[in-house]
């Protein structure tokens, strides 16, 4: 089952909230098994592999859709989960998904879907105020150069 918000997808398995089911992404993790960083840290970091043609170790948050690559063999997952998204609703569980009560697995979903929310208002916020501001230069060079001649040599 996806679930999804504004046609993307936020969570691609209900089941990605088991550390388990996240660990099993990881069939073709691309780097040294003997690396600190290693499949089973990420997973229980919250992370699910993703890769890309151009990122082939890139893994994503299940929970705050954080995406990370270019992993070194010393890296320490959860630090680094903690430095880029340090307001990932899964950083803030007290106990592992799977100890949660269904009331405690409700209330958390619902912290990830307004985390997810705020989100993605922020980013069309900042789109909308970039094209407002965009759109206000236009008409305003527009005006300039239409009426009052600016920017013209009039002879």
């Amino acid at each position: 089952m996806k679930m999804t918000m504004n046609g993307k997808t936020i969570i691609n398995d209900v089941n990605l909230c088991l550390e388990s089911e996240r660990l099993k992404t990881f069939g073709d993790w691309p780097n040294d098994p003997e690396w600190f960083c290693t499949p089973q840290k990420l997973a229980s970091a919250g992370f699910c592999f993703n890769p890309s043609d151009d990122c082939l170790d890139n893994v994503c948050c299940a929970f705050c859709s954080k995406e990370l690559d270019g992993w070194e063999p010393d890296d320490d997952p959860l630090s680094e989960h903690k430095r880029h998204s340090s307001k990932c609703p899964f950083l803030k569980l007290k106990k592992p998904f799977e100890d949660q009560t269904l009331e405690e697995c409700s209330k958390f979903l619902n912290k990830v879907y307004v985390f997810l929310s705020d989100l993605a208002f922020n980013k069309y916020t900042k789109e909308f105020k970039d094209n407002a501001s965009q759109a206000r230069e236009n008409i305003e060079t527009f005006f300039l150069e239409r009426y009052i001649g600016c920017g013209e040599n009039e002879t």
